[in-house]
């Protein structure tokens, strides 16, 4: 079963490195919800709830935001209160948290606008869930976080560039 997880995160891996490499919102928000469904059943099949929890909550998320450009503070505020209880009922042990700050900031990051604020808060966001995966035998999670960072960091230095 574990290697069965692994190969679903490596695809969860190959989503999110093409995240942060988009022109628009929309665009990144489709991205993460394609990243998100591999996420939740590999850490599913690894066990790992606190992590499939916050996935859950992100498919739910990328779907609002995409579609629903009203009542954008209440979402923000909803999404962030279902983070609290999804660690609540997922709790294992201490790093139980880390999912929980990461769903926290990308809850930020995904109801914003701005693709270059997403990009920024990856950095956290992939610190915490990094931690999280190597406490939960996520090798695949690892790989993903050091890509993620490594993508969005050139997604930042690529539109700077433009800029100039």
């Amino acid at each position: 079963m574990e290697f069965f997880a692994q190969i679903i995160g490596f695809t969860g891996v190959a989503v999110n490195v093409l995240i942060y490499q988009q022109k628009t919102q929309k665009r990144v928000l489709c991205f993460k919800f394609i990243s998100d469904i591999a996420w939740a059943l590999h850490y599913i099949f690894l066990g790992a709830f606190s992590g499939a929890a916050v996935a859950c909550v992100g498919l739910l998320r990328e779907t609002v935001f995409m579609f629903s450009q009203k009542h954008r503070k209440k979402w923000l505020v909803l999404f962030l209160c279902i983070t609290v209880v999804s660690i609540y009922l997922t709790w294992k042990n201490w790093f139980s948290i880390f999912p929980a700050i990461a769903s926290f900031l990308s809850v930020i990051s995904f109801w914003q606008r701005s693709p270059k604020r997403t990009r920024l808060l990856a950095f956290p966001i992939s610190l915490c869930m990094c931690t999280y995966s190597l406490s939960s035998g996520s090798w695949a999670g690892v790989c993903n976080e050091l890509l993620t960072v490594s993508s969005a960091t050139i997604g930042l230095l690529r539109k700077e560039i433009k800029k100039r």
